[in-house]
């Protein structure tokens, strides 16, 4: 059985959380039980996501979105009763954000990528002057319809509902991936090439630059999109440590 550090520093190494610039607080968050052998992983860290892996008997709580994003939080109110979860049930908590985007193994953006069969796969777009995203080619030049007819398969078991905007080719074969909030990324798809740009929500700015700039969005939900990092990573901690895990399904609006 591990421990909670030997976990967090492999975690470190592994998700090279030094190479990046992010907002978000990553690493270990909140402190938990010295001895792990069971790790629940989740989207998001919320009082539900807490409560469901304390009564499934988790020591760890691995997510993509954390709490703690760049300022100090005043423990009160709904910030105390989700400390109050992790601390009286021994619940560490860990947060991997742009670097479980990025990981070229268990990425958000990679995983999504190979669910979709696409092949010469490369990082692609930029966040803060570091890579992010993803960039590969179909096999074959496909129908706009019929790739998204495959990403709504792909997300449906997520609760994902695939928005299609643009007035690009009517067959496409480059895509590019940035799981989450990324339609800015139009720009970047357009000027390197990208027939489609798949995201996970739409945003009122730039939405209408799919149009303009002749390239495919395709929004499958922030929370959809983002689900694929974390199951890859548990599987690989259930692979290399020997520990049980348990993905939380716990959906947001998006």
């Amino acid at each position: 059985m591990p421990t909670l550090q030997e976990l967090c520093s492999y975690l470190d190494d592994y998700l090279q959380l030094g190479m990046y610039r992010d907002i978000s607080q990553n690493g270990l968050q909140v402190q938990g039980a010295e001895q792990v052998d069971h790790i629940a992983l989740a989207v998001d860290a919320r009082q539900e996501t807490f409560r469901q892996a304390a009564e499934q008997g988790a020591q760890m709580l691995i997510v993509h979105h954390g709490i703690f994003w760049g300022r100090v939080e005043l423990v009160t109110g709904h910030v105390y009763e989700r400390m109050r979860l992790l601390i009286e049930n021994k619940l560490a908590l860990y947060a991997a954000h742009l670097p479980l985007d990025a990981h070229m193994e268990v990425g958000n953006n990679v995983q999504l990528a190979k669910a979709l069969g696409l092949q010469e796969l490369e990082p692609w777009a930029e966040y803060k002057k570091q890579v992010i995203g993803i960039r590969g080619v179909l096999p074959q030049e496909t129908p706009i319809n019929t790739l998204k007819e495959r990403l709504q398969q792909e997300l449906s078991s997520v609760d994902g509902t695939v928005q299609h905007f643009g007035k690009g080719k009517e067959n496409v074969r480059t895509v590019g991936i940035v799981t989450g909030d990324a339609a800015n990324e139009l720009m970047s798809a357009a000027k390197d090439g990208v027939d489609v740009l798949i995201t996970g929500e739409p945003s009122h700015v730039f939405v209408p630059f799919a149009d303009e700039l002749q390239t495919h969005l395709l929004c499958g939900g922030h929370y959809a999109t983002e689900t694929y990092g974390v199951k890859a990573l548990g599987a690989h901690l259930e692979d290399t440590f020997g520990v049980k895990t348990t993905f939380l399904h716990v959906p947001t609006f998006a």
